[in-house]
């Protein structure tokens, strides 16, 4: 079987303040370099348009780089409300030039706890993601940020089985069908703090059945801190684990921004 490609599509810069200012352009290529990664994407927040114009220097830094390393220019996109859009279309992708999409929902948009309703929820927007011709990649589905949940005094969300897996599979389907790769995300799903060892088993036996219904998938390490690209190793080891072939590890249409000569294959 061909070695599957090391590449890595989800990584925060410090400009949108989401990751901390570790997370400078130049250093995030460096240390993928000596991470073995070959190909990388730049994806940080667009949650509104007025957060836009910041991707400028993104993309700036992007063109200023001397590295062998394949670097393309994307951006990560939250659904601006339950059942909502993302900020984000044709003329937006074109006025910035970027090469390719990630996006899905980053909360519960509950009120009230409610198990059954937090995972409907998630999985109603997971396929809209999916069918959003504008999108390449669903981003960590079942990721939740703990502080949400402890916040409303909620138990939190520390197993996969209250996923059915009717939903794995109607997900994995959606995906083949509509060619939008599912993330395996180092930071948020993998090596999680608030996930311990049983419950990162169970969400890899998610990913199986969504690999079983033959989708493709995305590698991310969603890094907000420079020590975090080092996460990428268990998407890799997932991967690996799952036994995909190297032609369904997504990777972007062209030639990236920089690096690599600007030939990529």
């Amino acid at each position: 079987m061909k070695k599957l490609p090391r590449c890595d599509f989800h990584i925060h810069t410090k400009y949108l303040k989401c990751a901390n200012a570790t997370m400078e352009v130049f250093d995030i290529v460096k240390v993928c370099e000596s991470l073995g990664v070959k190909t990388l994407g730049i994806t940080d927040h667009l949650n509104t348009l007025d957060k836009l114009d910041l991707h400028w220097k993104i993309k700036e830094d992007i063109e200023r780089l001397n590295t062998s390393v394949c670097v393309f220019f994307g951006v990560e996109l939250n659904f601006m409300g339950v059942d909502g859009k993302f900020a984000f279309s044709e003329a937006v992708k074109e006025k910035l030039g970027f090469q390719f999409a990630i996006g899905g929902i980053h909360g519960t948009y509950l009120d009230k706890y409610d198990l059954k309703k937090i995972v409907d929820i998630q999985h109603r927007h997971h396929l809209m993601t999916c069918r959003d011709p504008l999108v390449d990649v669903l981003v960590h589905p079942y990721w939740f940020g703990k502080g949400e949940f402890d916040g409303k005094g909620w138990p939190w969300f520390d197993s996969m089985r209250a996923v059915p897996e009717a939903y794995a599979r109607e997900l994995g389907q959606t995906a083949r069908e509509t060619g939008t790769a599912i993330e395996i995300n180092g930071c948020a799903n993998l090596e999680n703090p608030a996930y311990n060892e049983r419950f990162v088993e169970e969400y890899i036996a998610f990913m199986s059945i969504i690999a079983e219904e033959g989708a493709c998938f995305s590698l991310g390490s969603d890094a907000h801190d420079i020590n975090s690209l080092k996460a990428i190793k268990s998407s890799w080891k997932v991967a690996d684990r799952l036994k995909l072939p190297a032609d369904r590890i997504w990777m972007p249409k062209g030639s990236p921004m920089a690096g690599g000569g600007k030939q990529h294959s």
